[in-house]
């Protein structure tokens, strides 16, 4: 369920971030390695840039997904 949930978020932030004219998804189906290259190049560079800060959110993250995801297996609300 959460990675329906993620992959939801990218493929928003991606069209929100993106021209509303650009077929990304066509591209990407298109040309594969030059897509994969681009996408890391661009994380290398914002991992060296942020990657404290983007270490921090994805750990809350985690850390608030496996509470929920306990909190369900045990039937209550964990905060």
């Amino acid at each position: 369920m959460a990675e329906n949930n993620l992959e939801g978020a990218v493929h928003d932030l991606v069209d929100e971030l993106l021209p509303d004219n650009l077929d990304w998804e066509g591209l990407v189906r298109s040309y594969p390695l030059t897509s994969v290259t681009v996408a890391a190049v661009g994380g290398f560079l914002l991992a060296r840039s942020h990657g404290l800060a983007i270490l921090g959110a994805l750990s809350s993250f985690a850390s608030s997904e496996v509470a929920r995801n306990v909190g369900d297996l045990l039937g209550q609300d964990i905060e």
